[in-house]
């Protein structure tokens, strides 16, 4: 058996609700409560499975309640009550993971089809939301790069692997839960606004399906690239830019550069791969070499003062990392060129 809250700031409604919702007889606990904030305290220490919540209530409203559940990362199912006038409101409160919106009043036509679907839900084999974060998170970047092919793949894999078997409702509500947590994403870098009104009412609808993301995505790509006028942001060449500027920096890493670019590690990593056949590390290593070995060629350049110019911090190191790159040591190299 379930449990279920119901937040209403007027007692009467609660006490209607709770009635109601016990001809169900699938909930096992039935909480009401007046005041939102209480019942937020109650939530975050002992989650329902269920939350049914006005949308007008003083203190803090149905809307910030939401919010407040999607930041704590609680698992409850969210349905919202509105009036005719908050209809929008309501519809807002999807994107902080609400599930449906209903208007009042409500009876258990409408209310029962509700509680079924989410119970089903309940049910259903377990979904990990992280997986979906960081799928999110490189589609994000690669929507925000106008990497088209990079785009593809991840919506080829996106269908076959966190897609695999779900269907119906399930599936409906795992590609609204993408598709607000890819606008979230990309609306937070201030510079273009991604428009979800229409894929909100297609989820109300029970018509948004995964094709209808990808179309999406192909209009925001579209919209993006006629703002830029269709250039897309050439990582790869501002990358090579800076680490060839900053080559010989002891603190040149993978992270530091991925944060000038404002992109994350874990894309830009796959990115440089894929563009050059090196990984960073790989590419640094090599150019540092490069000139290790054409200071070296220089008689009257000591070893030890090569190895702060290229960026080792101990000779230990930068010996170690030339024979792993070259097949000798620092003087073994020397001595191969007839410098004593």
């Amino acid at each position: 058996m379930a449990t279920i809250f119901v937040v209403d700031d007027e007692p009467i409604i609660g006490i209607g609700l709770k009635a109601l919702i016990g001809e169900y007889k699938r909930f096992h606990d039935i909480q009401t409560f007046t005041d939102s904030v209480k019942a937020l305290s109650q939530m975050v220490s002992n989650p329902p499975d269920v939350l049914l919540t006005d949308i007008r209530m003083p203190r803090m409203d149905g809307l910030e309640l939401c919010r407040q559940i999607q930041l704590h990362k609680l698992s409850t199912q969210i349905v919202v009550l509105s009036g005719h006038g908050d209809f929008a409101y309501a519809q807002k409160s999807m994107s902080y993971g609400a599930k449906e919106y209903l208007l009042k009043p409500i009876t258990e036509i409408e209310l029962f089809p509700v509680l079924d679907k989410l119970l089903a839900e309940r049910e259903a084999p377990i979904f990990s939301y992280a997986d979906l974060e960081r799928w999110i998170d490189q589609l994000e970047e690669s929507i925000w790069m106008l990497d088209r092919l990079r785009v593809q793949e991840l919506l080829s894999q996106g269908k076959d692997e966190l897609l695999a078997g779900v269907t119906g409702a399930h599936l409906r509500q795992r590609v609204f839960d993408g598709m607000m947590l890819l606008a979230r994403k990309l609306n937070a870098r201030g510079v273009y606004r991604f428009e979800t009104e229409s894929l909100m009412a297609a989820n109300a609808e029970h018509t948004l399906t995964y094709e209808r993301f990808q179309t999406e995505i192909a209009v925001w790509l579209q919209q993006l690239g006629a703002q830029r006028n269709h250039e897309t942001i050439n990582v790869l060449e501002a990358a090579l830019c800076y680490i060839d500027a900053n080559l010989f920096d002891e603190n040149l890493t993978l992270d530091r550069v991925a944060e000038r670019l404002g992109i994350t590690p874990t894309y830009f990593s796959h990115y440089f791969k894929k563009k050059t056949n090196e990984t960073f590390v790989q590419y640094r290593l090599r150019k540092r070499m490069e000139k290790a070995k054409q200071l070296l060629a220089v008689p009257h350049h000591k070893i030890i003062d090569i190895v702060g110019e290229i960026g080792y911090d101990s000779y230990p190191h930068f010996s170690r990392s030339f024979k792993k790159s070259t097949g000798y040591s620092p003087t073994e190299y020397r001595a191969l060129l007839g410098i004593q």
